[in-house]
């Protein structure tokens, strides 16, 4: 399957203390420099499940937008499509306690205001694509305008990314496949409070799936069709989180590209999650 992957890349700082986290203090512990970014993330995730991925996003110019390019040819994803612009690549730093929990975290994400619709479209014309896949790191309007052209080609999968960023996808909702909020976003987007609420609304605004995650709950799914909770497979004690939910969007993707109905894709999708948290490069 050829995916477009339209959204966020940037260079992630991970910091994870040695012991307790002194707040106002230098911690001895590890620090690591990888790839990272929501779009960039599921691209990552689907290329270890066999799919072909291009990346579309702005990768900067200077050496740290070249070590970003260079990660990602890495792992197998193509960045032909990515455009350079006057800034670096975004980077996301985050501190870690001894249990793998996030302390803190800052993302400048300032480079993907350069992600207009008329420079976006355009890259996409000729593109041989199967699915696309959107994070809501993009301007509005381009996650608007991208539903409109190519929803009725191919099927769109949007990850929302933040409860602060989601309300940006929801004009976009009738001209999707599938939207993967996390409860808290879901909340954010609708105003109700439980995921079967929140689902029944996200599905009155037009999107055609909804999978939303809860953690150790599980994965909420609905559609027209049917409604359900997949269980999360149960994880050891203090096994850290990183990277549950974008493994989780691959899964669901990979999913829609067999075909399954959304219970088999939200299976799919807590799968691969699971095997993302128990793989020895989940964290640092």
């Amino acid at each position: 399957m050829n995916v477009i992957a339209l959204g966020g890349v940037n260079l992630d700082i991970l910091g994870q203390s040695d012991g307790p986290f002194a707040f106002g203090d230098s911690n001895p512990g590890r620090i690591r420099f990888r790839a990272g970014g929501v779009s960039h993330n599921i691209a990552a995730e689907l290329v270890r499940l066999g799919h072909h991925v291009s990346l579309v996003s702005c990768l900067g110019s200077g050496h740290a937008s070249m070590t970003v390019r260079a990660m990602c040819l890495s792992e197998g994803i193509d960045t032909d499509l990515c455009i350079s612009g006057n800034t670096g690549p975004g980077v996301y730093l985050c501190l870690h306690g001894p249990d793998g929990d996030m302390i803190a975290a800052v993302n400048d994400m300032r480079g993907m205001e350069s992600l207009r619709p008329e420079t976006v479209l355009p890259l996409l014309e000729e593109r041989d694509m199967d699915l696309m896949v959107m994070d809501c790191n993009l301007p509005e309007d381009t996650l608007i305008a991208a539903a409109r052209v190519w929803g009725n080609r191919v099927p769109i999968f949007i990850d929302p990314v933040s409860a602060f960023k989601a309300g940006r996808c929801l004009k976009a909702l009738p001209f999707i496949s599938a939207v993967k909020p996390n409860l808290t976003e879901a909340r954010e987007m609708t105003g109700r409070e439980s995921a079967g609420d929140c689902a029944s609304a996200i599905l009155g605004m037009g999107a055609k799936t909804v999978f939303i995650s809860m953690g150790a709950a599980g994965v909420y799914y609905a559609s027209d069709k049917e409604r359900g909770v997949c269980p999360a497979i149960p994880l050891p004690e203090g096994t850290p989180l990183t990277g549950a939910g974008d493994a989780l969007c691959a899964g669901l993707i990979s999913g829609i590209s067999k075909g399954l109905s959304a219970a088999g894709c939200a299976r799919e999708g807590v799968r691969c999650a699971d095997l993302r948290l128990r793989r020895a490069d989940a964290f640092l």
